[in-house]
């Protein structure tokens, strides 16, 4: 590509947008794919029909998923170039789009939240890991379900971002926004018997492996894994499902919706309604169950 729109697009996602390295893959990918499909010319100069086009094609290979994710990333770099003075009129405005399935995020029951929660317990009396790795897992899995966090949010915990007295901490979102986030009396436990034992000083990361690194988000994901197997749960339940299942749990016990779009950081009211048609569904299969009728 090499063009200088595109350098200045990707500068303003990291620096000004603050998007994540994942997201700026993923559009980078989507213009390179698109790029290579034109084979001719700067992508500033395609027209409508020729990404409408590109789309028809895409789709003969691509998940709608995939191409959502394409046009998202050409509708937002072509609007930049409008805005930039780049180009004069914007070629996604009126493309049409496969309408994409909506599918409900998988939730954990309660049982197996609790389940999962006991399995570090469970993994220590069968000899299969050792203390510290006891607590320290147990201590991943309460922060999961009892403050609702992204992986890369526990990830990057630091013990100064922990205030141990309102038991809440400080997390860095996506976009680079700062949320507190309030966590359980069990998740509090965990944390202060893990710290007693095995870390020291305020600066350091919660996760720390004692090297100076911390815990890799791949090896959070393993940890899981290795928890789902041990308890005979669903191998493609994740740590956001534990998200899902925090945000779910609340709306069902009368959490006000907007009270539970600040406590898991989405920037749109939108991203937190799909947790009440989750409920929902849940409402409808206890009706159909216990309905005589059902």
């Amino acid at each position: 590509m090499g063009d200088g729109a595109e350098v200045e697009f990707f500068n303003q996602l990291s620096s000004e947008r603050r998007l994540s390295p994942h997201t700026i893959r993923t559009y980078q990918n989507a213009l390179k794919i698109f790029s290579r499909w034109l084979e001719f010319g700067s992508i500033l100069s395609a027209t409508g029909r020729e990404i409408q086009d590109f789309i028809i094609e895409m789709q003969k290979t691509r998940s709608r998923t995939t191409i959502h994710n394409y046009v998202s990333a050409l509708r937002t770099f072509f609007t930049f170039a409008v805005g930039e003075k780049f180009i004069a009129k914007n070629p996604t405005a009126e493309l049409i789009l496969p309408k994409l399935k909506k599918i409900l995020p998988k939730i954990f029951t309660l049982s197996q939240i609790i389940e999962l929660l006991h399995a570090p317990d469970k993994a220590l009396q069968l000899g299969r890991i050792s203390h510290k790795i006891a607590l320290r897992d147990r201590m991943i899995l309460e922060l999961f379900y009892g403050a609702g966090l992204r992986i890369g949010e526990l990830q990057s915990i630091k013990i100064r971002d922990i205030d141990f007295q309102n038991c809440a901490l400080k997390v860095l979102g996506k976009g680079g926004k700062e949320r507190m986030c309030p966590f359980t009396e069990a998740a509090l436990q965990a944390i202060s018997s893990y710290r007693a034992q095995f870390l020291s000083g305020e600066d350091g990361y919660l996760l720390s492996r004692g090297d100076g690194k911390v815990l890799s988000i791949r090896d959070i994901q393993y940890r899981m894994k290795f928890y789902l197997q041990l308890c005979g749960l669903p191998a493609d339940l994740s740590p956001h499902t534990i998200r899902h299942a925090y945000a779910t749990h609340l709306l069902n016990n009368g959490a006000d919706l907007r009270l539970v779009q600040e406590l898991l950081g989405h920037a749109s009211i939108q991203t937190t309604q799909i947790y009440t048609h989750v409920d929902s569904e849940h409402i409808k299969s206890i009706h159909r169950h216990c309905h005589p009728h059902g």
